[in-house]
């Protein structure tokens, strides 16, 4: 999708458009939700995992690191898609952590 960058704003733009679930890749961690919708949160960043393990759901981290493949890693994240899909909670939701954002200004001049 072609959405802003704003991280809830993103979100938002992706259940708009019609997304269930939302698995949103963070680097740097931003530990947020939705209201509408399960947001699960991945990074490959190993340095924010360890900070922020309590707010991420998945980390793919060892498949930069060669400690696993990326076929495993996929079907972790399929699994925990499934689980999140038949109603465990996410991080977010556990945290009480919903925040939604709509983007106001036109992307053109």
């Amino acid at each position: 999708m072609d959405m802003p960058g704003n991280d809830a704003s993103s979100i938002a733009g992706m259940l708009a458009g019609g997304a269930q679930v939302c698995v949103f890749s963070s680097g740097r961690g931003t530990p947020l939700g939705s209201p509408i919708a399960p947001v699960i949160k991945i990074t490959g960043n190993a340095g924010t995992w360890a900070a922020m393990e309590d707010n991420i759901d998945f980390n793919a981290s060892p498949v930069i690191t060669a400690d696993k493949m990326p076929k495993e890693l996929a079907d972790d994240l399929y699994g925990m898609l499934l689980s999140v899909c038949s109603g465990k909670l996410t991080k977010a939701e556990a945290l009480g952590f919903t925040e939604t954002a709509v983007m106001r200004a036109c992307n053109f001049v």
